[in-house]
C-alpha cells in the first residue's frame, strides 16, 4: 500500500474519530440542556449522525478497494467530507 493512501486513510480515520467525538458531545450539551434541545435539535443531531455513518462507510470501502478504484473513490470521499465538515460547522457554530 503506498504510503500516500495509508496516510490518507489515517486522516480520515481521525478525523472520523474526531467527528464521533463532537457528535457525542453535542448529544450530551442537549441532554443536558447547555444546547437548546427540541425537535430541531435532534433531527440535526440524526442528519449528522448518518452523515457520520456515511462517512464511516466511505472509509470501509476504501480501505477494501483495489489500486485501481481507489483513486475514484478518493475524490468521492473528498466530497463527502466537505459536506460533513460544513454539516459539523453549521452545528455547533464554529468556523
Amino acid at each position: 500500500m503506498p504510503d500516500s493512501r495509508k496516510a490518507f486513510e489515517d486522516k480520515l480515520e481521525a478525523e472520523l474519530a474526531r467527528r464521533t467525538a463532537e457528535l457525542d458531545a453535542l448529544r450530551a450539551n442537549i441532554k443536558s440542556g447547555q444546547v437548546a434541545a427540541g425537535a430541531g435539535a435532534d433531527l440535526a443531531v440524526e442528519a449528522l449522525q448518518r452523515k457520520r455513518d456515511e462517512a464511516q462507510n466511505h472509509l470501509l470501502s476504501l480501505k477494501v478497494a483495489s489500486d485501481d478504484t481507489w483513486e475514484s473513490l478518493k475524490a468521492g470521499i473528498e466530497q463527502s467530507w466537505l459536506e460533513i465538515e460544513g454539516m459539523f460547522h453549521g452545528s455547533s457554530g464554529k468556523p
